[in-house]
């Protein structure tokens, strides 16, 4: 619309200006040469000048629309991850109030460990003190440990020491160990002599010549050696038979039963 009235403004520009009813009286007119070419000039400067912006605007417009399209993209990335957020949240509540959950569990049972070591390692320690020096030496690290003014500052480890100080004390009970020890005899002389431990109840030593030898039974602060010289050669066959060096043979060994009001 715009072209044609441009056009016919410049057309009725060069058409002469004829007044009928003077017609007589007014001469002709003329139309100036260099008015027409600037009307020209200026008319197609605005068609060109309207060209461009066409095709300037075309240009822009396919700009808007892929940048339209990547917004919307994004959009819809950005809602579809907040979907997912959305839906994780659910999970993430029930993860949080299980480890919650499995924490109070946790430190109940640490409270409970703690209070069942703080009353079982007196009676533990107790027990190290009854035990014989070859038993002490096989348990030494744990007993370390159990002896330990800061002992229950590591109630896990404790519980593991306590663990292996019974298991190895039972095993030990429930069978015969012979060892060689330095005995301090009559008189204050030091000897070697050999010791068969009957389990935890009593032991027998001699030496493997001469009446040196004794009994040995648990105390409350130790292992208590009684000297007993007429027994030495009954213990030294039952060593030679338990070592295999004789034939099996009965042999007869004084063992006291004490019950619960001779302790």
């Amino acid at each position: 619309m715009k072209h044609s009235v441009i056009f016919i403004l410049l057309v009725t520009a060069l058409i002469p200006c004829v007044n009928g009813q003077d017609e007589a009286k007014k001469t002709d007119s003329v139309v100036d040469p260099v008015v027409s070419r600037e009307l020209i000039r200026q008319w197609v400067q605005t068609e060109r000048i309207l060209s461009e912006e066409k095709s300037a605007w075309q240009v822009d417009k396919k700009r808007m629309q892929d940048l339209l399209d990547l917004y919307q993209k994004e959009l819809g990335l950005i809602d579809e991850e907040l979907e997912k957020a959305g839906a994780s949240v659910e999970w993430v509540d029930k993860d949080k109030q299980r480890f919650e959950s499995d924490l109070k569990q946790w430190r109940e049972a640490q409270q409970l460990l703690r209070e069942t070591l703080t009353r079982l390692l007196p009676r533990v320690t107790a027990l190290l003190a009854r035990f014989p020096r070859p038993l002490l030496d096989e348990i030494a690290t744990d007993a370390d440990l159990l002896r330990s003014p800061k002992a229950l500052e590591h109630p896990r480890d404790v519980l593991k020491s306590m663990i292996a100080v019974l298991t190895t004390s039972a095993r030990f009970n429930r069978s015969i160990t012979v060892v060689e020890e330095i005995r301090t005899v009559s008189g204050g002389e030091k000897m070697t002599v050999d010791v068969l431990y009957l389990g935890l109840c009593r032991a027998y030593y001699t030496t493997g010549v001469g009446d040196t030898a004794g009994i040995g039974v648990p105390g409350k602060t130790g292992w208590e050696w009684q000297p007993e010289p007429g027994l030495a050669n009954d213990i030294r066959r039952t060593l030679a038979v338990y070592q295999k060096d004789q034939q099996p043979q009965l042999v007869k060994l004084p063992v006291e039963v004490s019950g619960p009001e001779n302790k």
